[in-house]
């Protein structure tokens, strides 16, 4: 009888010690986990999504452009102009603000309040484009065609197509223009903070944006 006593009792404490072993190994992976639950999400999630679209401008204007045919008179060092087509364009278009977010990074993280701090390249415009859809579809469309001079009479359609090319290039060189604007981009800077800071706050982080 003594030895079946003696035999429980070191069963007993054997199981007594391995419980403690296991609940002490369950308490260092919930301390692991915790930790690991204490970062900030990695940025390779927002790298892949690639420039964050934060901003779109619509452009609408009326371009007027000339395409004169004129003589040089050397001896007097002057033009003379003797034809022309003039063309009104109603130009329409509209151009994108962009963050890359391949270049974001980390500047802080407190893991404690679960707070972080990322900074961004500045948003830049990208696809500024005259819209060459119908216009009935809201699109480009030539307004009016004139002839000035002796144009009228003079065969063949090139200066006339010439005419056009050109003032659909201006009305593009003029959305690019547009899209330089300053206001335009602390509106982008703006939105692009409120997208990101939305998003970090769904998985239950505090971000903030800091622009280089």
């Amino acid at each position: 009888m003594p030895q079946k006593s003696s035999n429980f009792t070191r069963s007993h404490m054997l199981t007594w010690l391995l419980s403690i072993a296991a609940a002490g190994v369950i308490g260092a992976g919930a301390t692991l986990w915790m930790k690991k639950e204490a970062l900030p999400p990695p940025l390779i999630s927002f790298e892949r999504m690639g420039h964050l679209v934060s901003l779109k401008v619509s452009y609408a204007d009326v371009v007027e452009f000339t395409e004169s045919r004129s003589l040089e008179i050397p001896w007097l060092q002057w033009e003379l102009p003797y034809a022309g087509t003039k063309v009104l364009l109603i130009a329409r278009g509209d151009c994108s603000f962009a963050t890359d977010l391949r270049l974001a990074s980390y500047q802080a993280i407190d893991s404690a309040n679960r707070k972080v701090s990322i900074v961004l390249p500045a948003p830049v415009a990208f696809q500024a484009r005259l819209n060459h859809a119908s216009p009935s579809e809201g699109g480009t469309r030539i307004y009016a065609i004139s002839n000035q001079g002796v144009e009228a009479i003079i065969p063949g359609n090139e200066n006339r197509t010439k005419a056009i090319q050109s003032a659909m290039a201006l009305g593009q060189q003029r959305i690019e223009d547009t899209c330089l604007n300053q206001g335009a981009i602390m509106a982008a800077k703006s939105n692009a903070e409120t997208i990101l800071a939305a998003s970090f706050n769904a998985i239950g982080w505090n971000a903030s944006i800091a622009w280089r």
